[in-house]
Order: C-alpha cells, then sequence, then structure tokens
C-alpha cells in the first residue's frame, strides 16, 4: 500500500513503518472493512502530510509517529461508533476499544501489548 502514497518522502518513510499498525488498529481493534480500513488510512497518510509541513512545525515526521497512530484510531473510534448498534452486541473486543478510547488503544498498540490478529467475521457476515 505505502507505493500509492507520494509527497514528502519522510512523510510517506514514516507512514509505511507505521502503517501494518495502523492497519491492524483499524481492522482488529475497530472491526473496518479491510476496504474501508484502506480508504481510511489514504485519507490518515493526506492528513499526515499536511500536519508534518504546517507552519512553524520544527518537529520531524518521525517525531510525530504517536500523534499519527493515535488519530488512526480517533478515525477508527468515530468510524465503529458510527456502526455501533450491529456491532456492539457481538463483539467483545470492539466494546473493550471503544470503552477504553482511542488513546489507550493506541499506546497499547504502540508498546505491542495486543498480539497481532485478523479479526473473526461477526457471525451474520460467515
Amino acid at each position: 500500500m505505502s507505493s500509492t502514497f507520494s509527497g514528502n518522502k519522510e512523510a510517506a518513510s514514516v507512514f509505511g513503518r507505521i502503517l501494518p499498525l495502523i492497519d491492524r488498529a483499524l481492522v482488529s481493534n475497530y472491526r473496518l472493512p479491510p476496504k474501508e480500513a484502506t480508504q481510511v488510512e489514504q485519507r490518515l497518510y493526506e492528513w499526515f502530510e499536511r500536519f508534518c509541513r504546517r507552519p512553524g512545525s520544527t518537529r520531524s515526521p518521525e517525531s510525530l509517529r504517536s500523534e499519527l497512530l493515535l488519530m488512526a484510531c480517533r478515525a477508527g473510534h468515530v468510524y465503529s461508533l458510527s456502526r455501533l448498534e450491529d456491532l456492539l452486541a457481538t463483539d467483545e473486543r470492539l466494546k473493550r476499544s471503544l470503552s477504553l478510547g482511542p488513546e489507550v488503544i493506541a499506546i497499547e498498540i504502540e508498546n505491542g501489548l495486543e498480539k497481532p490478529k485478523r479479526p473473526k467475521p461477526p457471525e451474520d457476515e460467515r
């Protein structure tokens, strides 16, 4: 996927390295379908590139890695809340992610506290 990103090379490099964590957060924790996760990831990259170029910023894209992961978790959180009624009844991991909030989930993922797993599809999608 990182080949679809262009522009600031350092921002693209940082984004490419953290993309597997972003994907895991969106798909595993917040249950976005893979196609929609890819669309969110593209928007996150566009946001991150602009964020890195904002006037007056003295921080490098590498130093903004945690902010990027947090923004990914916030995006997943908002997305999941919009689908709350359908998913929450049957998905304990999603309940946990939403109750802890994007800040805690971002920290857990960054610190490697959760093992990478692909989610099981809800019963009605099998």
